[in-house]
Parts: C-alpha cells; structure tokens; sequence
C-alpha cells in the first residue's frame, strides 16, 4: 500500500464506508454524460481522479478512450474498481503524484472529490500530466432541497449536525478557491443538470451512512443516529406505506483547460 498524505476524515471514513457508497450513491444522468463527451473530440487517455467505487468510472467506456485509468487511494474503494471491465488500470494514487508523463493525459475527470485536494500543488501536477488540448473536468451530485418536504429538511438538517466544524465539502465552495489568481488553468465554466434517485429507507440509511464523517462515527453513535432518522422517516406520512421516494439531484459540471504551450 502506497503511503499517501490524504484528509484523515476521508481516508478512514471511506475506507469504512466503501460498501454502502457503492450500493446507495447516485449514478450520474444521461445528459450530463453526453454533454461531458461533447467537450472533447475522441480523447486517447482518460483518468477518473478520486474514482471511489467507479460510480462515475463504469460511464466511461462511450468516449471511445483507448485507456481508462482510475486513481484512488482507499484500498476498499479500489476493491470495487476491479469489477469494472471498462478500466484497464487501476493506481492507488492521488492527485499531488499521478504516475504519468508531462503532457500524457486527454482528459481529468474528478466525481465528487475535487473539494478532498483542492490545492496548488495539485493544479500544478494537473496542468502537468494534461495534454495541452487537454480537459480538466469536475461534478458532483449533490442534493436539490429547495422544495423538500419539512421531514426531508429535519433529515438532512440532524445529519448535517454531525458535520465537523473543520470539514472538508463541496456545498462551501471553498475548492473554487484555488483557481483563483493562478495561470495553470482558464476560467472555470459551469453548467448544471437535474435528475432524481428513487431510494427506499434502506437505501436513503446506506447513503447517509456511506458520507465520510458518519461512517467514522464510532458504531454506537451510528447506531443511534440510524434509530432517529428511521423514526423521523416512519413519522413521514406522505411517505408512510410506499414503496420508495425521489431525492431531487443537481449535477454540477465544471471545466477547464491547461494553460501550457502546445507542442
């Protein structure tokens, strides 16, 4: 196992939460996918950067990209990873040290992790391993609650309380950050799609508890935690008796491209 220097909150509560991630994470919706693959023309090498349980991974394989690599540094994430066919390899890595030549890469795809390694180190060895016609691109799924029903905002309000104060998250924004005043990358530009994940309670539980900062609660505490929120969602009557609901989702894509002379 390669020594990595990651987010401690990420390292253990990934490590813990592999399984219930895979099971109960959305998948990302077809047109966000189309429009990833209208961004470049017929790219050679694709890298899936914090590739997790290859959630995003598996979407690849329509790019028509001659190598697929994913990256990941959680030992229990990669497990997932080898039952992906589409990948020809897998690297326990992270993002301040890829393994590959200057200038090799088409396109880098970060899935929900970008905000773990939002750095300056990392945007230099991004713009290094980038082709200059190269792409960087970033998403997240994350949660539309805007016209959530009051027992879906309590839910999400006492998991959130769980959150520590000195968390690392996409919904701050703080990764934005680092892209500005630098000359490794251009203007960051964004466009968001929507579409929705039918869960049942034991799925909404699994995806609660797949979130780094509940998964490294100790058992106890997660036991407890579970027992609430299956009572908050018993207490749920629009819900009570079904076989499921929709939790609304926006897919948030961003890209951009090395600034690098081309060869």
């Amino acid at each position: 196992m390669a020594n990595h220097k990651m987010n401690p909150i990420a390292a253990e509560g990934f490590e813990k939460a592999a399984q219930n991630y895979e099971q109960a994470r959305p998948t990302y919706p077809d047109d966000a996918m189309e429009f990833i693959k209208s961004l470049h023309d017929r790219p050679n090498v694709i890298v899936d950067l914090g590739a997790g349980t290859g959630k995003l991974t598996r979407l690849l394989g329509s790019m028509g990209a001659q190598e697929i690599v994913a990256i990941e540094p959680v030992a229990a994430m990669r497990e997932n990873l080898k039952k992906i066919p589409i990948i020809t390899k897998i690297i326990d890595g992270t993002a301040e040290h890829i393994p590959f030549d200057d200038s090799s890469i088409d396109i880098i795809i970060c899935a929900q992790s970008f905000h773990w390694f939002a750095t300056h180190q990392t945007l230099t060895e991004l713009n290094r391993v980038l082709k200059s016609n190269g792409l960087l691109i970033l998403l997240w799924n994350i949660p539309n609650n805007e016209n959530a029903p009051k027992w879906a905002e309590n839910i999400t309000k006492y998991v959130e309380s769980f959150k520590p104060s000195e968390g690392v998250n996409y919904e701050t924004e703080k990764w934005k950050a680092v892209f500005d005043n630098q000359n490794l990358f251009s203007l960051l530009q964004h466009k968001q799609f929507s579409h929705k994940q039918r869960v049942t309670e034991d799925l909404a539980l699994k995806m609660i508890l797949s979130m780094s900062f509940i998964a490294k609660l100790p058992s106890e505490e997660q036991t407890k935690l579970v027992d609430n929120v299956k009572k908050m969602l018993n207490d749920a009557e629009e819900i009570r008796n079904t076989n499921g609901f929709d939790i609304n989702l926006d897919t948030n894509v961003y890209w951009c491209s090395p600034l690098k002379p081309s060869p």
